[in-house]
């Protein structure tokens, strides 16, 4: 993945207290890892955090033209202690756009992906 693109999505976690550690293309998705304040203080992955990450990939989809792909998440503490991960699909991303899967629909499948350490 390019510089601009890497500070782009940078710069989104960081408003969510997330700190991007790496991402990547590698097939057909984005993998990333990110440190979440949030986290590493309640010792859990906060779901509107993780909706906040998701929605940040939506933007970036739609205005800034990346290629809708999955998107695989790793989350770690502050100490980089890992404590899950979850995952968005891109042919959710498609349903969605395209008024097949309404918002509630799409925010479960994602947090149904959520697996913890």
């Amino acid at each position: 993945m390019d510089d601009d693109r890497t500070f782009a999505l940078e710069s989104r976690l960081t408003n969510h207290g997330c700190y991007l550690q790496s991402v990547a293309v590698e097939g057909d998705a984005y993998r990333l890892t990110y440190q979440s304040a949030a986290a590493d203080q309640h010792g859990e992955i906060p779901h509107q955090q993780v909706g906040d990450v998701v929605n940040d990939f939506r933007k970036l989809f739609d205005r800034r033209d990346w290629p809708v792909r999955d998107v695989e998440a790793t989350v770690t503490a502050l100490d980089d202690e890992r404590l899950g991960a979850w995952r968005a699909d891109a042919d959710w991303f498609d349903a969605l756009e395209a008024g097949e899967m309404t918002e509630v629909e799409f925010s479960q499948r994602v947090l149904d992906s959520l697996e913890t350490a």
